[in-house]
């Protein structure tokens, strides 16, 4: 199958290609997550937390001390994205970072005072942000909220393999 070009006159334009766009699901899930990152941004601001540290910081709340690739893993990032994220909690004075007793090239990442000092406003934010996004101006009923969740997942499941497949095919 050929690719539409602008020169074609099925290939939409004007408010037609906006309909478009706006009618793909890649657009308005990531439509959605740039709203809800520039909400969640403004609130953290005001904690000294960015929007990128929060996966971080709530995966050290669950289980401090953790090393570099397992904070990685469990935030999925890549390695080199979670070293420059660390740098910067670390300058910030979230996190620091003592050599592994277990393994002297590895070294733990903790949370700092000023961390846990913001942990409770932190997580309810965070919460308050998704209860906010849901019960808003058309909130959702709860059993939509639960099937919205569901296909959420779904969807990130789908992609998740798709983006594995799609690795996996490169190697």
């Amino acid at each position: 199958m050929a690719a539409r070009t602008s020169s074609d006159p099925a290939t939409p334009t004007g408010a037609a290609a906006a309909s478009e766009a706006e009618a793909m699901v890649c657009y308005t899930v990531n439509h959605a997550a740039r709203l809800l990152g520039q909400a969640i941004s403004h609130r953290l601001q005001a904690l000294g937390v960015t929007t990128g540290q929060l996966p971080t910081l709530l995966a050290l709340y669950t289980t401090d001390s953790q090393t570099q690739s397992e904070l990685a893993r469990r935030t999925g990032v890549e390695q080199p994205t979670m070293a420059v994220n660390l740098r910067r909690m670390e300058r910030d004075g979230l996190i620091t970072r003592s050599p592994d007793p277990g393994n002297a090239r590895r070294a733990l990442v903790h949370l700092t005072d000023k961390a846990r000092a913001v942990q409770a406003d932190v997580q309810a934010l965070r919460s308050s942000i998704d209860t906010e996004a849901l019960t808003g101006f058309t909130g959702f009923t709860g059993e939509e909220h639960t099937q919205f969740t569901s296909l959420l997942n779904r969807l990130v499941d789908n992609l998740q393999r798709l983006t594995n497949d799609t690795a996996d095919a490169a190697t």
